[in-house]
């Protein structure tokens, strides 16, 4: 059995986000809504039961070789308070080894109406549950166990901009440590795509036309399943995504240029403010998949390049080692990836001249709609797990030849 909610003690309730949002006929969709949470100041790696490690094999990439104490957190968390470990972005969570027949945790949502979760037992996917907001409530990962050790991943699978998650620790099973990361990490930073926006909905396009049309829920949309979180699993590395739908490199879907993933790139929370991100552990690779949101109007011409070398700058600021990967897929076709596409080789070109060798771009290829849009695809023309996987192919052969994975 997994994924059984048990109702807690409450928890403090804050607003609703707000979602909306269609996709034009080439496949540009456009989300709103912000949370409101707080933020203390940023700690990186603090355990919640001993230890000082942060970092991950996610998905079974973990070596053989226990951390004493506690378990790991993976991707961005604020563990201030070592007992209520809080984080936001899609693919965060924890990994530890525990003894035992059942594994439980404690969870709370807050600002926003429920969260979903994605457990991984022993390198198998568990059952997806879900948080509501209100009530912190335990949850049964699995039961009927074998007697023994088991290795327990936990990912938050909803996006980033939506509430607050908040691991109040093990209620049933004995944590005895957690795997040594493999030292692979790769940080993702884009829109509604590497977020997961819709991915396991079915939405075809008779004549181009959404019938019927499928718009973004949480239960329709899984971090765990998008390109570069298949990709990083299946090398053995940790995923960290900093992705928020609608938005883009120079400018949303809308033409509004203050909507940009840079205004929240260090952000430790999601889309809040404080506190900031301390960007440890070092990210091996950074992928960056902007641009479909920026092409929402039409080319954006040179503001695109200009905002993306300066972008690249701060990356290259916190991870002077990492290869940097500038992306684009699956949404656009035609006119516009070859745009985009000439953007990105100019952006490698100025920075390679500058010196920056470790920079590499390529693009994840178009979905296959058939020839009149009938064949479905996610929701709001966004990939599906399919196209996912094979984008992780894609991008999973790029980490390979150039990071000797």
């Amino acid at each position: 059995m997994a994924g059984t909610n048990v109702p807690g003690a409450t928890s403090s309730v804050g607003g609703l986000a707000a979602v909306g949002g269609n996709a034009a006929t080439g496949g540009v969709a456009d989300t709103a809504g912000k949370t409101a949470t707080g933020g203390n100041t940023s700690v990186a790696g603090t355990l919640a039961t001993g230890g000082t490690q942060s970092g991950g094999g996610a998905g079974g990439g973990s070596t053989s070789t226990l951390i004493t104490g506690g378990p790991r957190w993976v991707g961005r968390v604020d563990a201030t308070d070592p007992n209520a470990v809080r984080f936001a972005w899609q693919g965060a969570g924890v990994i530890a080894t525990v003894n035992g027949t059942s594994i439980a945790v404690k969870l709370r949502t807050e600002s926003t109406p429920t969260v979903y979760f994605q457990p991984v037992i022993d390198g198998k996917m568990a059952t997806r549950f879900k948080v509501d907001t209100g009530a912190d409530q335990t949850v049964i990962l699995a039961s009927g166990l074998a007697v023994s050790d088991h290795v327990v991943e936990l990912y938050r699978d909803t996006e980033g901009m939506y509430g607050l998650s908040t691991f109040l620790g093990f209620t049933s099973g004995t944590v005895k440590g957690a795997a040594v990361a493999s030292g692979r990490v790769i940080e993702v930073v884009g829109d509604s795509i590497s977020a997961g926006y819709g991915n396991l909905g079915s939405e075809p396009h008779p004549n181009w036309v959404a019938s019927p049309a499928c718009h973004w829920t949480a239960d329709n949309s899984t971090w765990y399943q998008t390109y570069a979180a298949v990709a990083g699993h299946a090398l053995g590395a940790e995923v960290s995504t900093i992705a928020r739908s609608g938005w883009g490199m120079y400018r949303d879907a809308s033409g509004d240029t203050s909507n940009v993933l840079s205004s929240v790139y260090e952000d430790a929370l999601g889309t809040n403010s404080s506190p900031v991100w301390a960007f440890v552990p070092k990210a091996s690779v950074v992928v960056i998949n902007l641009g479909t949101n920026d092409w929402g109007l039409g080319d954006p011409g040179t503001p695109y390049e200009t905002a993306y070398k300066s972008f690249v700058a701060t990356v290259r600021s916190h991870y002077p080692d990492a290869w940097i990967f500038l992306t684009i897929g699956s949404m656009l076709g035609d006119a516009a990836l070859s745009q985009v596409k000439t953007h990105l080789t100019n952006v490698v070109a100025a920075l390679a001249a500058t010196g920056d060798q470790k920079l590499a771009t390529f693009d994840l290829g178009v979905q296959n709609m058939g020839a009149d849009g009938s064949v479905p695809t996610g929701c709001d023309w966004h990939p599906n797990v399919a196209d996912h996987q094979r984008m992780a192919g894609i991008l999973q052969q790029q980490l390979s030849s150039k990071l000797g994975w």
